[in-house]
């Protein structure tokens, strides 16, 4: 497949969209898809933008904070990667809506027989932040996957910010903005492989959870608040902002089949519970971990080289990295970008998440992960 990667930065959405059109324009006389990554700030709909200014084009879209072109972190712009299939790829789309009663519909069964159905596709998750029901949600689907290996499922979930009460981590296809649901988009016919780069290390004392519901841990140890302990992490530092304590992820330690370590990122922390980035179970046990940015961009050398003598001459490359990594890897954030993009010759895609799916280390279930760097590489059969 032909693919390339572009970016505009202009304020508006019509104008930065036509901008991008007339660069597609001079590099393809057709295309097959568009996949566009919109900053949340564009308030034009999105659906009715993309129509009037491409037409009739199969296309997907999904809100992003700071997207990656190849070796550039683009923020508060319009990027969009325009494919052309040489051969017999087909991208097909999935959606529902709204998964927040899930256990209630049928959201788990309809996905499930979607994905069992198309096991031999490589699938790539667009999520919505769901109201923190996407991690649990995930848990339940990857029981009912029948097949396996379970190595062509990832993705992230859509990275937004609040806009007139309302976080904006949405999807956009066919008419449809998807608000509190998921996007899949199935290649068909492709070869594709995944790495999955950490870098963190647990220390210190051991945890048991004896209180939690999703992703509110409550009591460790019996009797000790969280909560209180989060505060006494920030005690002696001014301005203390719980993004500090992004340097100290949970580390689940009582599974014995992750890809690598289950990291749980603090959201925020409340007077009786602390919120995570993603669900935790009543009986695990965790360690803080911590890691420097130097050792977070040897990790994505490890695993960005292990990845290319596996995939060769990928035709693309994508990128899921988590925006509390992101905060963590500071002024070097742009280096972790340029090494997987300098590592494959090929168009580089992706953006920062609040949260990334990919399978455990046996490729038997899928998972939520943390503070991790998700990086696939694909090339057309």
């Amino acid at each position: 497949m032909k693919v390339k990667v572009y970016s505009s930065l202009n304020l508006s959405l019509k104008p930065a969209l036509k901008n991008i059109k007339n660069k597609i324009k001079k590099d393809f006389e057709n295309i097959n898809f568009l996949l566009f990554i919109i900053h949340p700030e564009y308030s034009c709909d999105v659906n009715e933008s993309i129509q009037e200014v491409f037409g009739k084009i199969n296309y997907a879209a999904f809100h992003a904070i700071d997207a990656f072109n190849n070796r550039k972190i683009v923020e508060k712009a319009v990027t969009v990667t325009a494919f052309k299939f040489e051969k017999n790829t087909k991208i097909k789309k999935f959606w529902i809506e709204d998964i927040r009663n899930y256990e209630k519909d049928n959201s788990i069964q309809k996905t499930a027989k979607y994905l069992n159905k198309n096991s031999n596709d490589f699938h790539i998750v667009l999520a919505g932040y769901t109201e923190d029901r996407f991690g649990s949600f995930l848990e339940k689907l990857s029981n009912n996957i029948n097949y396996n290996p379970v190595n062509n499922i990832i993705g992230g979930i859509s990275s937004g910010m609040v806009i007139d009460n309302e976080l904006r981590s949405w999807q956009f296809t066919n008419d449809t903005t998807i608000k509190n649901g998921f996007l899949i988009l199935s290649f068909e016919n492709v070869e594709a492989d995944i790495g999955i780069s950490l870098g963190f290390k647990p220390y210190g004392i051991t945890y048991k959870i004896s209180k939690a519901e999703q992703s509110k841990l409550y009591i460790v140890d019996g009797y000790i608040n969280f909560a209180k302990t989060a505060r006494n992490l920030l005690k002696n530092i001014e301005n203390s902002d719980p993004k500090y304590l992004w340097y100290l992820p949970l580390n689940i330690l009582n599974e014995q089949d992750g890809y690598v370590s289950t990291l749980r990122t603090i959201e925020r922390i409340e007077d009786d519970y602390v919120k995570l980035f993603g669900p935790v179970e009543e009986g695990q046990h965790f360690k803080l971990s911590f890691a420097t940015a130097d050792e977070l961009i040897n990790s994505d050398i490890e695993t960005v080289n292990i990845l290319k003598e596996k995939m060769k001459s990928p035709d693309i490359t994508f990128n899921f990295s988590c925006v509390a990594r992101q905060y963590i890897l500071d002024d070097k954030q742009q280096k972790e970008i340029e090494i997987y993009a300098d590592t494959f010759d090929a168009p580089l895609f992706g953006f920062f998440t609040f949260g990334e799916i990919g399978p455990d280390k046996m490729h038997k279930k899928l998972k939520l992960y943390n503070e991790t760097s998700l990086i696939i590489a694909m090339r057309e059969k």
